[in-house]
């Protein structure tokens, strides 16, 4: 049996409020990052309540077999997968109702990608530009595709991609459409390898190549904090979070 230990970070970095939130259950199986957005504290709201959606759906299916789904499902795909879907899905429902019940919220949502564990099976879910990595025999890889502007127009891997004006600007998150549609994968854990979830102000002031050593070379009960403190010395121009997952 896989032996599954976790650990999470966050700080407000150089914002006067942090509008990140995170989650880690392995109780659950349940992992998540999400980076609020919105006039006042609506981001931290935004966040707060999606990420409290996700954990509510996912509490109240753990461990059953035969669900009576709130929302339509896909044919096919794992059970897992089908809970995580959903467990988003009325995140963006909850997010969207509320940013326009109230005025002073209006606008609002958040990224967020998730993950979540039966038994030897991972799925992440993904909206946004909050990112899931692996490290996998020494190779950190990423898993997951910014939802920005950049992306979608110009490509990941453009020369003007990392610098453009645009590159926070999203095409997708939750909250903002009344509809949506998440991006899910599944994976198959493996003893040894590291799992990394991260909002933008990690990925975006933290090197790859940083992030792959930190993950190496860092104790599990050190090494989320490790790539926090490493995104504020890299001088992150946002709040940062980060989850490591280690599979032994």
């Amino acid at each position: 049996m896989l032996r599954l230990t976790a650990n999470g970070s966050t700080h407000p970095g150089p914002r006067p409020a942090n509008e990140d939130a995170h989650f880690v259950d392995l109780s659950l199986g349940l992992l998540v990052v999400a980076d609020g957005m919105g006039g006042h504290n609506a981001g931290e709201i935004a966040s707060r309540l999606a990420i409290d959606t996700v954990v509510r759906f996912i509490q109240q299916t753990h461990g059953q077999r035969n669900i009576a789904w709130p929302l339509s499902i896909e044919p096919g795909g794992s059970l897992a997968g089908q809970r995580l879907n959903v467990a988003l899905r009325l995140a963006n429902q909850r997010v969207h109702d509320e940013a326009s019940r109230q005025a002073d919220q209006s606008g609002m949502g958040t990224t967020i990608v998730a993950a979540l564990i039966d038994d030897d099976r991972l799925v992440i879910g993904h909206v946004g530009d909050s990112r899931a990595y692996v490290l996998r025999a020494g190779t950190l890889q990423q898993l997951t595709e910014d939802h920005t502007w950049v992306n979608a127009v110009m490509g990941a891997n453009h020369p003007d991609a990392k610098g453009h004006p645009y590159r926070h600007v999203l095409t997708n998150g939750i909250g903002l459409a009344a509809e949506l549609t998440p991006v899910l994968l599944e994976d198959r854990l493996q003893v040894g390898e590291r799992w990394l979830l991260c909002t933008d102000g990690v990925h975006g002031a933290v090197d790859g190549g940083v992030l792959q050593r930190l993950l190496t070379t860092e104790p599990l009960d050190a090494a989320a904090d490790a790539i926090v403190q490493r995104a504020l010395g890299d001088h992150t121009t946002d709040n940062a979070t980060a989850i490591v997952l280690n599979v032994g």
